[in-house]
Parts: structure tokens; sequence; C-alpha cells
């Protein structure tokens, strides 16, 4: 991750564990992406669970990069307002 914005010049690490709190926007965005496997599990009588949790995984694995990066632009927009008048 850059260390500033190539456009308004923000410093992304405002201070030490700042980016902690990215944690609690991208769990929402971790349940939205894994609860429709876990009740497929469930609920499901024909499919094995197993194969369920491992789409979960593969769901996990394909999805974490895009999971990371908007967890961490909801918690910098919730933080920081940008003027773009200024821009």
């Amino acid at each position: 991750m850059p260390d500033h914005c190539s456009v308004c010049q923000q410093k992304f690490e405002i201070e030490p564990g700042f980016w902690i709190g990215a944690l609690w926007t991208s769990y929402p965005i971790l349940i939205a992406i894994e609860v429709p496997f876990l009740l497929l599990a469930l609920l499901s009588e024909t499919i094995n669970p197993w194969l369920s949790f491992g789409c979960m995984l593969i769901a996990f694995i394909l999805f974490y990069p895009l999971m990371l990066r908007l967890g961490r632009s909801l918690w910098i927009h919730i933080s920081i307002r940008f003027d773009g008048k200024r821009y």
C-alpha cells in the first residue's frame, strides 16, 4: 500500500494501528460472502457439508483481496472526509 494518496497527498498511516479498525468494516463483507455457503451446508440434505466448506474456503481465498481493499476503503472514508473542491 502506498504511503500517500496520489491525488490529495493524504497520509494513509494516520496513527499506529489505524488499519486495525478496518477489520470492523471488512467483517460484514466476509459474513455476506460466507453465510450462503454455511446455510447451504446446514439446510441442504443432498449436498455434502464438506463440499460446501470447500467452496466456502475457495470463495474466501478468491474474495480476500476484494474484502481487504473494500474494508480499508470503507474505514478511511468513515474516518477522513475528502474535500473534492480542492482538487
